[in-house]
């Protein structure tokens, strides 16, 4: 009888615990297509290129981004899945640099040359846009805008979310929904972080925590 209530004990402490880890970032759930907590040993097939001027590092299990140009992007691709219909979430928190200098997502990649990007500045401005073949860019907003939700500074994390159903695509900073946007251009792709620089030549930026879900 004791022991009997002892293994229901077990069982109950177990499902509790595995309730409480689902409720975090990085959950595993039916409807997590990705996660990455850049664990070593656990780390997705990031492409990790670099060179004299930008690096994508591994570092306290987070994913690091290094500019030492000005004017560049430097980004780590995940080259699959590849994602249609998707909710990603990303921690993202810039270490150093211009806080004019920009961080975010690239999705729905069609080549590094083609995608969507959202993307968030150490001073609190974002932009949505897109990245067309002939090397244009096509924006969602006039320029780069200014929302309360984006949290300021070096060493502050930035929860990303970009829905992308259909044509529909919104973007969220810390649950708060900041744009929303409807293109049919690309359907589907991969997914990248992203960091980039303007006049100033340093940056660099960590990312933690990325989960893909099923809208």
């Amino acid at each position: 009888m004791t022991g009997g209530r002892r293994s229901l004990l077990a069982l109950v402490l177990s499902l509790f615990l595995a309730g409480c880890f689902q409720d975090g970032v990085g959950v595993l759930g039916e409807d997590v297509l990705f996660h990455d907590e850049f664990v070593a040993g656990q780390i997705g097939p990031w492409q990790m290129e670099g060179d004299a001027l930008g690096r994508t590092t591994i570092i306290n299990e987070q994913l690091v981004l290094d500019l030492s140009a000005p004017n560049i992007m430097q980004f780590s691709t995940l080259p699959q899945p590849i994602f249609q219909d998707f909710i990603l979430e990303v921690e993202a928190r810039p270490l150093q640099g211009d806080l004019a200098n920009s961080y975010g997502v690239l999705f729905r990649m069609q080549s590094p040359n083609q995608f969507y990007r959202f993307e968030l500045t150490g001073n609190g401005t974002y932009i949505l846009e897109r990245r067309n073949a002939d090397g244009t860019w096509s924006r969602f907003i006039k320029e780069w805008t200014a929302h309360p939700a984006i949290q300021q500074g070096h060493n502050v994390t930035n929860r990303i979310r970009i829905e992308a159903v259909g044509p529909a695509i919104s973007v969220y900073v810390n649950d708060t929904l900041v744009q929303q946007a409807s293109d049919s251009a690309y359907a589907s792709g991969q997914i990248a972080l992203d960091a980039g620089t303007f006049g100033d030549p340093l940056m660099q930026v960590a990312f933690d925590n990325v989960v893909v879900r099923e809208p």
